[in-house]
């Protein structure tokens, strides 16, 4: 480095033409399990819908307030998320995260004591806020500790944690909610005060072990510097307002409500058109979840040898003709394609974040924030879906997941290949990349490549 002041921050040095990091072992596998929390949250969340309606007695539009509350609180948080993280630490940030979720999955118990609907939709935005600030942190620690290449593979596999805990969480909630196999619904919400009060439990135990271990800050820029030093490159840096980057977060928000509308109005396709009871209906939602989890380790072994983008515009292309299928087809079997697009829109939230964060060196907590907001696409689309649901039929509301899933194809093979880089060096720069003020960007898309950012 040109400033040996650093060296101990960037934890790496150079020797003999290779650089060395300190392991990340401990600390990405810690910062991994965070992924398994917000999975195992989210598929009680497309559960609940489904048992609140049957206890509270409240149509499929006020269920979907539930998602308006866990969604919105990623726009709401995800900028101070971002400017917490570059003032504290990832490690200060994730555990008021962890506090957060913590103090949320507590409120459930006097919600449920009161039956106060509103009660639980307040009591997820406090849990969502300790979400997102959560995934601003891991997704952005994942994606920065490894070698660069290997950004969509790394964020793949631990994406993967979150589609397994996504996968746990239907089994709980149909023995906990319905019953187990008989549809023998609860008629209260005690199964719902005493799930989060274990939950709240697991997360705090979490919290503790994130006090008493070291998480390491990484200076993305530094070792985009070295990499390029090593390999002749001229080290740049996108720009905050490329478009590769804005996209990307409109994408995220497509893909996120996509994935929501179809996992919340999951069981309820399955009971209208399938014919399946609820507690049936919550194990099929668990085995799509399982195959989302399934496509995401394939995911990562397919990363290995095919480009991320181009493998994303694959399985984005194959979850519009199931999408096709479900909207068209009105038979017991169609509840199946569900799973395949379940499937295979699994590679799609970490490859668009993986894309769209590339390389964005001292700017990627604020990148980061960008696309995590793009998670605000669960609170907008299924809100239309259930409407188009309640005045037209199940069928025809999955119009909208089709339209995202079109927007994510356009952006794996169009979008995210516009990139805009700031103009200077960076190795030559290097001592004043902190002047705003001196920042000039590359207004000619021809002068842009983007063959040796990834």
């Amino acid at each position: 480095m040109n400033n040996p002041n650093t060296t101990e921050k960037d934890n790496f040095r150079l020797e003999s033409g290779v650089i060395k990091r300190q392991s990340y072992l401990l600390p990405g596998a810690l910062v991994t399990t965070l992924f398994f929390l917000w999975g195992f949250s989210y598929g009680l969340l497309d559960t609940l819908n489904k048992h609140f309606r049957n206890v509270l007695g409240i149509s499929t539009t006020e269920t979907t307030y539930m998602q308006v509350a866990y969604f919105g609180a990623y726009f709401v948080m995800s900028i101070p998320a971002s400017i917490l993280s570059k003032r504290f630490g990832y490690k200060r940030t994730i555990i008021l995260g962890l506090a957060l979720y913590v103090i949320g999955a507590l409120c459930f118990y006097p919600s449920a004591v009161n039956l106060s609907f509103g009660g639980f939709v307040a009591s997820l935005f406090v849990i969502a806020t300790g979400l997102a600030t959560l995934e601003n942190c891991a997704n952005a620690y994942i994606t920065i500790i490894g070698s660069r290449k290997n950004v969509s593979l790394r964020i793949n596999i631990a994406q993967g944690f979150n589609g397994l805990a996504s996968c746990v969480a239907p089994i709980v909630a149909s023995y906990a909610f319905f019953g187990g196999s008989e549809d023998t619904t609860n008629n209260n919400l005690d199964s719902v005060k005493w799930t989060y009060i274990g939950v709240a439990c697991g997360v705090f135990c979490i919290a503790v072990l994130f006090c008493f271990t070291k998480i390491p800050e990484v200076d993305e820029e530094a070792i985009i510097v070295e990499e390029a030093k090593l390999s002749g490159e001229v080290a740049r840096r996108p720009s905050l307002l490329s478009p590769h980057l804005l996209l990307g977060a409109l994408a995220q928000f497509m893909y996120t409500g996509a994935q929501v509308c179809v996992a919340s109005l999951f069981m309820f396709y399955s009971n209208e058109v399938g014919r399946f009871p609820d507690s049936r209906g919550s194990i099929l939602l668990s085995v799509g979840q399982a195959c989302f989890t399934v496509g995401r380790f394939v995911a990562a072994i397919l990363l290995k040898k095919y480009r991320a983008e181009y493998l994303m515009s694959f399985f984005a292309l194959a979850a519009i003709v199931a999408n096709i299928f479900v909207i068209a087809m009105k038979t017991t079997a169609t509840t199946y394609a569900l799973i395949v697009i379940m499937f295979f829109e699994s590679i799609m939230f970490p490859t668009i974040f993986a894309l769209a964060t590339r390389d964005l060196g001292r700017n990627h907590k604020r990148g980061s924030a960008l696309v995590i907001m793009g998670v605000s696409g669960g609170a907008v689309l299924p809100p239309v879906q259930a409407v188009i649901h309640d005045k037209v039929n199940i069928n025809i509301s999955f119009v909208i997941p089709l339209i995202a899933f079109v927007a994510v194809f356009f952006y794996s093979i169009m979008g995210s290949k516009w990139i805009r880089y700031v103009v200077e060096d960076l190795s030559v720069n290097a001592d004043t990349m902190s002047q705003e003020s001196k920042k000039k960007y590359v207004d000619n898309p021809s002068n842009n490549t983007t063959g040796s950012s990834t």
